[in-house]
């Protein structure tokens, strides 16, 4: 602000004789944005009325003509122009009247002499000086009458106070004028806010912070503080502190409910475009067994007069993908249910001893036909131990089941599944030789399938599978993490299941 002030030129009125002095003329032309030529009163009064000038630079008068009583009205407006205003011996009897103008500038001397043009100079800076002072002057009056103000000596005692400050906090001045500041102090302000305020003020600098501070009625308000060490001119002592407090506890209340509805708005747009997503695949993937299911009926139902003409094993076959697929679309449905429970956390949990082993097996083994489908090599390995575990057999199979079908479903040809196990965990890892996942942490967000090369998302799923093994993870306090596959350069998830609290089993 202080360099938009300095860098502005000022406007200036030439009064009296100075309008035929050429090298002032010129000189003004380069000191200043705009010049006013005034030879009588009435053209100076008008220019100050219609142009608010900052600087008049001129004679007291010209020719016969004086501009005393012109000066003394337009310092009655109290424009803050400064006034630089030449006199003769010629004008001292009227010294009296010349003096009660009180311009900010008196040159007694000739004003044909080349020192006219310092004075011009000189003038036009202090004008520029005067400006940045008045103006600093009028928002710092500003600032502090919004503001709390308090004044205290060198231990911390208030010695003076504003009225706002009586207004904000409901301190009265004799409750507070000698007391110490901490009648202001907040509980949740840790030592370390108050440690760093001494140690800087005390050094004579300046410390701002924005700071919780408490009401006399017990209420809270935020308060960006500035506090100002004052010190001796001569001796360079600090003599007292001024604080300077700006309550903003509504701005951040309201910050907090801008910041808050735009998080809705855009949480509600994302469910908005997800669960447009997710109906597109949900309805693709319940599509897909349903006709299935509709057209093996069909043929079932069309035969039926003469059924015993369809070959038995056609007649099973049958008869097994009509299960397969009603099997598959209610399996889609309990884990939209399931889901729903488990973000409203509502989802119990049924805690057993199991085999880990076991349970992976059985999952592989019901994955059979879905890797015979996909044309999938499954292979186990275990390091030889058999641990068991204490958890959810059920949400446990849940989960390995999602982890399993998206290696096979995103996988090439083959899907390796490991068991490691120690005293201090449990780790199943499932890896694939896909093309790998490209976020490793937005695809267990909602209706997000794994991302793999250029082309974008394959869709092959619902989109909840992994945001289900999430959540369920987090239920049974399981870790759970994607990384590339090194061997076979797909994507391995890796599933683990700390011990510390069963050792005993």
């Amino acid at each position: 602000m202080i360099e938009d002030f300095f860098n502005k030129k000022p406007s200036i009125v030439l009064m009296g004789s100075m309008v035929e002095n050429a090298a002032v003329v010129e000189k003004a032309h380069t000191l200043c944005s705009h010049v006013f030529y005034a030879k009588t009163p009435d053209e100076l009064l008008n220019i100050v009325y219609l142009h608010y000038p900052n600087i008049i630079f001129g004679t007291v008068a010209y020719e016969t003509t004086y501009y005393i009583d012109a000066l003394s009205w337009i310092k009655k407006l109290k424009m803050n122009t400064y006034v630089t205003l030449y006199f003769e011996e010629k004008h001292l009897f009227y010294l009296k009247e010349i003096m009660d103008l009180k311009c900010q500038r008196y040159c007694y001397s000739d004003p044909k002499k080349e020192t006219v043009l310092a004075e011009l100079e000189e003038s036009v800076s202090m004008a520029l000086h005067e400006a940045v002072y008045h103006q600093f002057k009028v928002y710092f009056r500003a600032f502090v009458e919004h503001s709390i103000v308090s004044k205290s000596d060198l231990e911390g005692n208030v010695t003076f106070i504003n009225d706002n400050f009586t207004k904000i906090t409901g301190y009265t001045k004799e409750e507070i004028l000698g007391k110490s500041h901490n009648l202001l102090k907040h509980p949740s302000n840790g030592v370390e806010v108050y440690q760093d305020l001494w140690n800087t003020i005390t050094k004579g600098k300046v410390w701002r912070e924005r700071v919780l501070n408490r009401n006399k009625d017990g209420s809270d308000f935020w308060a960006d503080t500035i506090i100002i060490p004052f010190q001796d001119e001569i001796t360079g002592e600090i003599v007292e502190y001024l604080a300077i407090r700006r309550d903003i506890t509504q701005m951040l209340t309201e910050k907090k409910e801008i910041i808050a509805k735009q998080i809705q708005a855009d949480e509600e747009m994302k469910l908005s475009e997800a669960k447009d997503a997710f109906l597109i695949l949900f309805t693709h993937e319940l599509k897909t067994p349903l006709n299935a299911i509709l057209n093996f009926a069909q043929y079932l139902y069309k035969h039926m007069p003469h059924i015993d003409e369809v070959p038995k094993a056609k007649r099973l076959y049958l008869l097994e993908q009509i299960y397969k697929s009603a099997s598959s679309m209610l399996e889609n449905v309990t884990n939209i249910l399931d889901l729903g429970k488990l973000r409203h956390q509502k989802l119990h949990y049924n805690l057993t001893l199991f085999n880990v082993k076991e349970s992976i097996l059985d999952v592989i083994e019901k994955h059979g036909a879905l890797a015979l489908e996909h044309k999938r090599t499954m292979l186990f390995q275990s390091d030889g131990s058999d641990p068991f575990l204490t958890s959810d057999e059920y949400r446990f199979k849940q989960i390995l089941s999602n982890i399993l079908s998206n290696a096979i479903k995103y996988g090439n040809t083959i899907v390796e599944i490991f068991l490691i196990s120690d005293s201090e965990k449990i780790q199943i890892i499932v890896q694939d030789d896909g093309r790998g996942v490209k976020d490793k942490e937005k695809v267990f967000e909602l209706y997000t399938q794994s991302s793999s090369g250029p082309s974008g998302i394959e869709k092959k799923g619902t989109g909840i599978g992994l945001h289900f093994v999430k959540l369920l993870c987090e239920g049974l306090k399981l870790e759970y993490k994607i990384e590339d596959s090194l061997t076979l350069g797909g994507a391995k998830f890796i599933l683990t299941k700390r011990l510390k609290e069963q050792k005993n089993v």
